[in-house]
């Protein structure tokens, strides 16, 4: 009977609880080196803090993904991954440290020795503790594979295989789905089989197609590695037969590596079994998270935006009569429309002179309207001199206190605090097949082309390729990361126009 491998968080969970671990005895250690053991053990407060710690490693962990592919991490790349994930739990405990009282301790003077001694414990740890793994999976790993495939193709699949496995298996040898053809004659194929940059000894060819089912009979077998040429049927009979025998087997479909797609499943989809391509891959527990992260970002956002509206609100009444939000149809998630809000930064018929005031620019029918000088935006005066003089609407567009309003699209769940841009209608008609990829995700406030040069930024096709990047390598560190870099181009007015 086959065992399915675990996936996901169940198969990291002796990682997670030792990096957890390690910060609560850092912690302890470093409280320990301060304010000694009697006044420590006898405090709530520190307690309270170590337990809040505890949580946000696990939050920060969560976030970060930070054991995805650990066993095969080299040092230098724990090193930094780490590190990164060290910051996210300051700025973490320096949040919860402002939302409790602090009585008799100083728990800043804590963290500055119990951090570096987290660092060092926690690297060593996970080093160690990959060894040891590795060490015990090799000597108890009794997982027999045997690979079977076409003459032609032994060497790239068995390259392939050994680099990629991880010790995860053990070749118990090749067969070959030709007929008629002598092992010991294709054994040479093989010759020379490098693992990485070191020359390994390569399994041995043991049968070919007419061969293998006694080969199996009689063989120790655990499982059958079975690599399907592309452009061949799939061989259900040879499938069906080993199968029936008690051994499991793995069919690689190699039509599958001509597709772009980097995120390729298998899926049951209304009760048929599907291989599942898309640009980017999000699980539900990602996406619950993301989900969370834009509920208190859209609220926060939303209270500030309630505070400007009693400061900006009359400044753009008086600049402009007229309503204080602007509302217009946006195009998000694959097509769905919606009403975005803004502050209003231009005059009333900002709209109708849309079209007349790119012409004079010469950007009719592009995909992306940018005017360093809009006539359109409130307050914006040509003086005799040739200078611009910024009035109110060009100030909060270089501030982006216009965009605040989208807070409430967060909360309304038509906008993520991070994402892509949503487009107008006409924008939206114009696209072509390779922009509407872009689409494909819930559009937000900030992304990638925000932080990589916002306004300065005036080839369309560039800012599909920044929101392809985002798509394809998403997470929800990219995210925090994104929101961030957001903060510092905003505060330095960088790529504001």
């Amino acid at each position: 009977m086959y065992k399915r491998k675990t996936s996901g968080w169940s198969q990291h969970l002796d990682f997670i609880a030792l990096d957890i671990l390690c910060l609560v005895v850092a912690m302890i250690s470093g409280a320990a080196l301060r304010i000694g053991w009697d006044r420590m053990s006898h405090s709530g407060l520190f307690w309270s803090v170590c337990a809040g710690a505890a949580v946000i490693d696990l939050l920060v962990m969560m976030l970060m993904d930070t054991y995805h592919a650990v066993i095969r991490r080299d040092s230098y790349k724990e090193a930094r991954l780490l590190l990164e994930q060290t910051v996210y739990i300051v700025i973490g405990l320096i949040l919860f440290l402002f939302m409790i009282r602090e009585e008799d301790i100083n728990v800043f003077n804590i963290m500055i020795p119990s951090l570096p001694i987290y660092v060092l414990l926690c690297f060593n740890m996970r080093v160690l503790w990959k060894e040891y793994l590795r060490k015990r999976h090799h000597i108890r790993n009794r997982t027999g594979m045997l690979v079977v495939a076409n003459r032609d193709r032994l060497r790239p699949v068995i390259t392939d295989l050994m680099n990629h496995n991880y010790d995860s298996y053990r070749f118990v040898g090749v067969a070959l789905l030709d007929s008629g053809v002598d092992p010991e004659s294709a054994q040479e194929e093989l010759t020379g089989i490098m693992q990485g940059d070191v020359p390994v000894a390569p399994p041995k060819v043991v049968a070919n197609r007419d061969t293998l089912i006694q080969y199996l009979i009689n063989s120790w077998v655990d499982e059958v590695y079975l690599d399907i040429p592309a452009g061949e049927p799939l061989p259900v009979d040879l499938i069906n037969e080993i199968m029936g025998m008690g051994i499991t087997v793995h069919a690689a479909i190699n039509a599958m590596d001509s597709l772009e797609a980097r995120h390729k499943n298998v899926e049951w989809v209304c009760g048929n079994a599907t291989i599942t391509t898309s640009l980017g891959y999000v699980s539900g527990r990602d996406l619950l998270l993301k989900r969370i992260m834009d509920i208190i970002g859209g609220a926060v956002g939303s209270v500030i935006t309630l505070l400007l509206t009693v400061v900006i609100g009359p400044l753009i009444k008086i600049a402009s009569p007229g309503p204080i939000f602007f509302k217009q149809v946006r195009v998000g998630e694959n097509g769905r429309q919606f009403h975005i809000y803004k502050f209003r930064s231009m005059y009333m018929d900002a709209e109708k002179r849309k079209a007349e005031v790119a012409a004079a620019q010469g950007q009719e029918g592009h995909l992306m309207f940018k005017m360093e000088h809009d006539p359109r935006i409130i307050g914006q005066v040509q003086r005799p001199d040739g200078t611009w003089k910024k009035g109110i609407g060009g100030w909060i567009r270089d501030l982006s206190l216009d965009e605040f309003p989208q807070f409430f699209n967060v909360l309304k769940g038509d906008m993520s605090l991070v994402g892509t841009r949503p487009p107008t209608l006409d924008e939206w008609q114009r696209y072509e097949p390779s922009h509407r990829a872009r689409m494909s995700t819930k559009p937000g406030i900030t992304g990638m082309w925000q932080i990589s040069g916002r306004s300065t930024i005036r080839d369309f096709n560039q800012v599909v390729q920044l929101d392809r990047q985002y798509i394809e390598n998403w997470s929800l560190a990219l995210d925090l990361k994104i929101l961030f870099r957001t903060v510092w181009v905003v505060l330095t007015r960088k790529g504001a126009m």
